[in-house]
């Protein structure tokens, strides 16, 4: 499995021996190109022709955010769309059927991994019995639905109720939740959710963009939204089992601190640089944490790859369902 690479030092990125080092104001950092994949970056780095050449040779995607990891942009490499699937993926947008197939499988897994994380801690003797009957009774409407709009709200009903259970969760009152609050996030639990959902939304894109899939049509995701929504379409899958719990393990551990965070004016609330380094690091371990399926251990980052190599099959018609990640426990 390849890795991720996350640059927090001002410095230039430059081809060295046929390789890649970011060479910065006190050291020069080797990235060995054939063993990574992604590239992010949350601090200034420069780069030329030359290092975008190298990039889009290995596949390897760039992303760059500020230290609180709000997005700036990114580098892609070249992607070549197999012209059957782009054909049979736009097919599967515009038929209603099939599109609302999709939507109700990706809903359906998302909240039933949200109850999964609910009922994990119900068995760690947090009461959140009501928060659990609540959602499995929205899941058990989701398969009549008959409209999009009509599933978002149902995620919508059933994402309340998850969220009411987080302090519950978490029962530390230097970090509370309140509510999902987002542009920007108003404490530290919304603030820590932002940061991993914006990281995770990164390793998705970048397998996407290295699948025959193309990342602007979406099926549940409003295609407005941005221009590659259907990365926020599969990370609602992953989103509770790996952002949410790794949040509730810091908070619960007391490994994250308060003076891990900085506030501004406004009421906003960042992790300052020690904050966005410890955080990160902690993700990149999750990310690599293996979990049993079928018999076979998958990391979470092989699994994101498994997620879309699932879809992509299903509208190439290679298989004739579509069976994302569910997390029992």
């Amino acid at each position: 499995m390849k890795k991720t690479i996350y640059l927090y030092k001002s410095g230039t990125l430059k081809r060295k021996d046929f390789s890649l080092a970011c060479v910065t104001k006190d050291e020069t950092i080797p990235i060995p190109i054939r063993q990574v994949d992604l590239i992010i970056c949350f601090s200034e780095i420069t780069l030329n022709k030359r290092v975008l050449e190298l990039l889009n040779a290995y596949g390897i995607s760039i992303f760059f955010f500020t230290h609180n990891a709000n997005y700036i942009g990114q580098f892609l490499p070249k992607q070549h769309y197999d012209g059957s699937c782009l054909v049979k993926q736009v097919h599967a947008y515009e038929n209603e059927e099939t599109r609302l197939y999709i939507a109700k499988q990706m809903t359906y897994v998302s909240l039933h991994n949200c109850l999964s994380v609910l009922k994990y801690y119900e068995k760690k003797g947090r009461n959140l019995i009501y928060e659990i009957n609540e959602i499995e009774k929205i899941i058990e409407k989701i398969k009549s639905k008959e409209s999009i709009s009509e599933l978002l709200l149902m995620e919508a009903r059933a994402k309340q109720f998850y969220y009411h259970g987080f302090e519950e969760i978490t029962k530390n009152k230097d970090f509370v939740f309140e509510k999902r609050m987002v542009c920007p996030p108003k404490n530290e639990m919304n603030t820590m959710m932002s940061y991993g959902y914006a990281l995770l939304y990164s390793h998705y894109l970048s397998v996407l963009y290295r699948s025959s899939l193309l990342p602007s049509i979406s099926f549940i995701h409003s295609l407005s939204k941005s221009k590659d929504s259907l990365q926020y379409d599969l990370a609602d899958i992953l989103k509770p089992v790996l952002v949410d719990r790794l949040i509730f393990r810091l908070i619960r551990k007391n490994q994250i601190r308060k003076d891990m965070f900085e506030y501004g004016i406004d009421g906003s609330c960042y992790l300052n640089k020690e904050g966005a380094s410890f955080f990160v690091k902690e993700f990149d371990k999750q990310l690599n944490k293996t979990i049993q399926i079928q018999k076979v251990d998958y990391s979470y980052k092989r699994l994101i790859s498994k997620e879309v190599h699932e879809l992509s099959n299903y509208i190439r018609e290679k298989s004739t369902e579509f069976n994302p990640f569910l997390m029992n426990w």
